[in-house]
């Protein structure tokens, strides 16, 4: 599925939808492979917005540390979306290895909520930065939390994975870590960073687009060989700084 995704150049707002808010079981929708590795609404939070919002949240699962942003309501409210996900056994093919790789069907609930460890309530629906979310009737609250995701106004999606995509090409992000984009963490261009996610965005989530623009780049096409001005820079990329063939490549 990832390889046909890539292959086609699946937009990357439809790729992050169809795992987010999967249904079914493995064999008929693979991204539903996400939900058995993953158990709980904290996990879904923590992993969802690590990969795909580049922003670590875990830390305001119990506390709001005085120099973050997020608090635990923030962090609970985000957990709200996937209350109502629900798992129950499909039929088994062949022979279990172990009870972890049990095929299981995905499916929304259409009620249940999440506890707000903080307030012992259930947790107010509620994105980052965003208003609280009133469900329809049987709504999958998942749909709303990818809307929010992958809304053009959006300040974390679409530059999260340009982020991700320039580390991937110059052996460091414009943020870095990619999975640690706060205020306190600042971009090394954020003028770059805000073009490229524009960019993205422009071109309906296109990675094949955003790959060609990195690669045509005048940035991408500098030398290794270091001169008088650029030999200190580690920070601007003045010219392409030198990496190891990362292990797959070298199996390859």
């Amino acid at each position: 599925w990832i390889r046909e995704s890539i292959a086609s150049d699946k937009p990357y707002d439809q790729f992050a939808r169809e795992i987010l808010a999967a249904i079914g079981d493995e064999s008929k929708s693979p991204p539903t492979v996400w939900y058995r590795d993953l158990r709980t609404p904290d996990q879904f939070v923590d992993d969802a917005c690590q990969l795909f919002l580049g922003v670590r949240v875990a830390c305001a699962q119990c506390h709001h540390h005085p120099y973050e942003k997020w608090s635990q309501d923030d962090y609970w409210g985000m957990a709200a979306f996937f209350g109502m996900v629900g798992r129950k056994p499909a039929p088994q093919l062949g022979v279990l290895v172990n009870a972890q790789q049990a095929r299981q069907v995905i499916f929304n609930k259409g009620t249940g909520n999440v506890i707000n460890t903080r307030t012992k309530k259930p947790a107010i629906m509620k994105a980052l930065d965003a208003e609280p979310v009133e469900l329809a009737p049987g709504e999958d609250p998942r749909h709303r939390l990818v809307d929010w995701m992958v809304d053009a106004r959006n300040p974390f999606f679409a530059r999260a994975v340009a982020n991700r995509y320039w580390a991937h090409f110059f052996g460091k992000g414009l943020v870095d870590p990619v999975d640690d984009m706060r205020v306190t963490n600042p971009p090394s261009n954020p003028e770059l960073l805000d073009a490229l996610a524009e960019e993205l965005i422009k071109n309906k989530f296109s990675l094949k687009h955003l790959v060609k623009v990195l690669a045509k780049s005048r940035t991408y096409q500098l030398s290794a060989m270091p001169n008088e001005f650029n030999k200190a820079d580690k920070k601007s990329f003045a010219r392409y700084y030198p990496r190891r063939m990362n292990a797959e490549v070298l199996y390859d």
